[in-house]
């Protein structure tokens, strides 16, 4: 019984540490945007939204894709949820980082 014993000795299971942001992340981030002259935004990876008229919505850091239909394409960001609404919407193409959806785009909501 004696390994056992210290075992748990050993090994103690607790809470994990809780990991949360500094108020000195964003300054610092700030600071190394600013040096190597990169936007807060990729740095960030905050997403980038490119509208090209009324037909055509690209978005570039988004982490998927939680509704699809002709109508409404619903993306999660890391920040918050995008909802392009319109008629005949398709997604275009999308890869691990960027979408483009085409169709008659009547609003743009973010929530």
């Amino acid at each position: 019984m004696r390994g056992r014993k210290d075992y748990k000795a050993r090994h103690r299971h607790g809470k994990k540490p809780s990991a949360s942001p500094s108020l000195e992340e964003p300054v610092i981030a700030g600071k190394i945007s600013h040096f190597f002259q990169i936007p807060d935004d990729m740095l960030a990876n905050a997403p980038v939204l490119t509208g090209y008229g009324n037909h055509r919505f690209c978005v570039e850091n988004y982490r998927n894709i939680i509704e699809y239909t002709q109508e409404i394409i619903r993306i999660q960001t890391k920040t918050c949820r995008i909802h392009i609404l319109g008629k005949k919407l398709v997604i275009a193409y999308f890869r691990e980082d960027s979408m483009c959806v085409m169709g008659d785009i009547s609003s743009v909501e973010y929530h």
